[in-house]
């Protein structure tokens, strides 16, 4: 009598990698990873711009629900050896509520290197 023994191995879930596009204007890309934002998961919001930038500073506020004001702070990665845009992350964590499909607002304000500001006013849902 002989067995035969199959022994499957778990996989690791795969990192989401995917990217939504929250804001984009000819000199200026904002987009935030994963797309499905799922809470309570580490959340990246890239921004890459053409023009130098002095700073950002932005905030997140919970439209669906009051989460309080979630600061988000930006730091500059580099300058892309391509093209020479600067590119900008910020990490942060949505907090989970009841609502499975949360409607967010990222205010964000650019100050660019030469005085000028952007101000983009961009929401999103976050999923569980």
């Amino acid at each position: 009598m002989s067995f035969c023994l199959l022994l499957l191995a778990c996989q690791p879930k795969q990192p989401d990698v995917s990217v939504r596009v929250l804001h984009q204007q000819s000199d200026l890309l904002l987009s935030l990873s994963p797309a499905s934002a799922p809470v309570e998961t580490p959340l990246s919001i890239i921004l890459v711009s053409e023009q130098p930038i002095a700073t950002i500073s932005a905030e997140l506020t919970g439209i669906s629900m009051y989460m309080g004001l979630i600061p988000v702070r930006f730091d500059k990665l580099g300058t892309l050896s391509a093209s020479g845009a600067e590119q900008w992350q910020a990490e942060f964590l949505l907090g989970a509520c009841s609502d499975p499909a949360m409607l967010w607002q990222l205010n964000l304000t650019v100050q660019y290197a030469d005085g000028r500001k952007l101000l983009i006013n961009e929401q999103f849902n976050s999923s569980w």
